[in-house]
């Protein structure tokens, strides 16, 4: 294994000590179906700049679709042609993100959350984790992020309210 070039500041991560976390991450990941290695844990909390976490962190994601027409063409028959779909994304409390290779990661003190570059909370297939450590820093256990969807809609509207609500579940432990 690899150690860091550089000690990272709130402010920096060289590229090399990015590759390491990188290569750390896809150890962690992606070489044992059940059982993650401490030391490569270890590394990514000595490597990832701690970030001040707020109390409160709140995401959204609101969709609109336009007004849709339908009707009958000559030589083609029902035709139905739907508005254009706008969606706005934002959050509140956001804890800086650190780009490592394939991946997103944020220093919460007591955890990292890892997510895949193209992937947050509000994809359709979320692809994020988190390593949790104990009160002494010592890896214990990685989770995966799984969402659980509700929608409200309201009668006699074409409004539809949706709210993710997520949740870690296990995934593995520390060898």
């Amino acid at each position: 294994m690899t150690e860091p070039t550089s000690r990272a500041t709130a402010g920096s991560l060289t590229i090399d000590d990015r590759f390491v976390i990188a290569a750390a991450l896809d150890r962690i990941l992606y070489d044992d179906p059940d059982h993650f290695a401490t030391e490569d844990a270890r590394l990514l909390r000595r490597m990832i700049p701690r970030t001040r976490s707020p109390w409160l962190r709140l995401g959204f994601r609101a969709e609109s679709q336009g007004p849709s027409v339908s009707g009958r063409a000559a030589g083609v028959g029902d035709v139905k042609m739907d508005g254009d779909k706008k969606v706005v994304e934002g959050g509140v409390g956001e804890a800086p993100v650190w780009r490592c290779g394939q991946y997103k990661i944020s220093n919460h003190g007591d955890d990292l959350e890892i997510w895949q570059v193209m992937s947050d909370e509000f994809a359709e297939e979320p692809k994020g984790a988190r390593l949790e450590y104990g009160a002494t820093g010592t890896p214990e256990r990685l989770t995966f992020f799984q969402p659980r969807d509700l929608e409200l809609r309201i009668p006699f509207t074409g409004i539809a309210v949706g709210l993710r609500l997520g949740g870690w579940q296990p995934w593995k432990s520390a060898a």
